[in-house]
């Protein structure tokens, strides 16, 4: 760079982008050879890439757990006067979470519910497998609540209530 107000691309040769940043990032910090020291910061970012996947999706399950649990404590007690006046309180709060985990579902794991016209209107059992989280279990509570209004009981594992919250 000749300086001033010029770009990158003014002058007699022409220069990529990322060209031009490094320029102006030797510039900067004053250190030579820049582009050496990002190409090797961005070899470590994709080496290590896939451990920051396996945190990150956890660790999102686990503050989204934790938001929905401080969410209906502050609701239960904004609504603690209007419980004695309303039939169910509770109704705006199952929609907001159903929301919330539903889009969670459908964002990071592309969650579908299929064949919700077979569940019987009265009671039924449904048993599926979950891993090491029951987030399927709330995916699919969310979904149902949200296609056709209904809530859905689950008989669990020792595991689900050991779960801090």
């Amino acid at each position: 760079m000749t300086g001033g107000n010029e770009s990158c691309t003014a002058g007699p040769t022409s220069m990529s982008y990322l060209t031009c940043l490094t320029y102006i990032l030797e510039e900067w910090t004053g250190v030579e050879d820049i582009g050496d020291y990002l190409s090797y910061a961005f070899y470590i970012l994709w080496l290590l890439f896939p451990l920051v996947v396996v945190f990150v999706l956890p660790g999102v399950i686990v503050i989204l757990f934790y938001v929905s649990i401080l969410w209906l404590h502050i609701y239960k007690r904004k609504n603690e006067i209007k419980e004695a006046y309303s039939h169910d309180v509770w109704i705006g709060a199952r929609e907001m979470l159903a929301t919330i985990w539903d889009g969670h579902g459908r964002i990071w794991h592309g969650y579908e519910l299929h064949g919700v016209e077979n569940i019987p209107q009265g009671p039924g059992l449904v048993v599926f497998y979950h891993g090491a989280t029951p987030v399927d279990y709330i995916y699919f509570s969310a979904r149902l609540h949200i296609m056709n209004k209904r809530r859905c009981s689950v008989v669990a594992d020792h595991f689900v209530f050991r779960l801090p919250g």
